[in-house]
């Protein structure tokens, strides 16, 4: 739950006219999760998030083209490819497919 929580806050994020910024942060208030970002000179955007309620951490990048990759508050490394919907994380989750469609392991 928490991952689709971080792809959509990234999605929306990424959509958000604050992001004509390089650079910036956000909390949200309903997590206690604090979010830094910056967008690089290729264009893909890193994200670092902080929950101040259970001290995890976290990490993702956001391509151009909309692929992303990055590491669960817990360690793990997930990875996203953005045209065909498929999702993995070193856990051996795997994911494909798109919205209603989305099928997992």
């Amino acid at each position: 739950m928490k991952r689709i929580f971080v792809l959509v806050f990234a999605s929306l994020l990424l959509s958000s006219p604050a992001l004509a910024q390089t650079s910036g942060s956000s909390y949200d208030w309903r997590t206690g999760s604090t979010y830094q970002w910056n967008r690089d000179s290729n264009g893909s955007t890193n994200i670092n998030g902080f929950n101040g309620h259970t001290g995890s951490i976290w990490n993702q990048t956001i391509e151009r083209n909309g692929n992303q990759h990055g590491t669960d508050s817990r360690g793990n490394y997930w990875q996203y490819d953005n045209s065909s919907g498929t999702y993995w994380n070193s856990n051996g989750r795997f994911c494909t497919g798109h919205g209603a469609y989305r099928v997992c392991n």
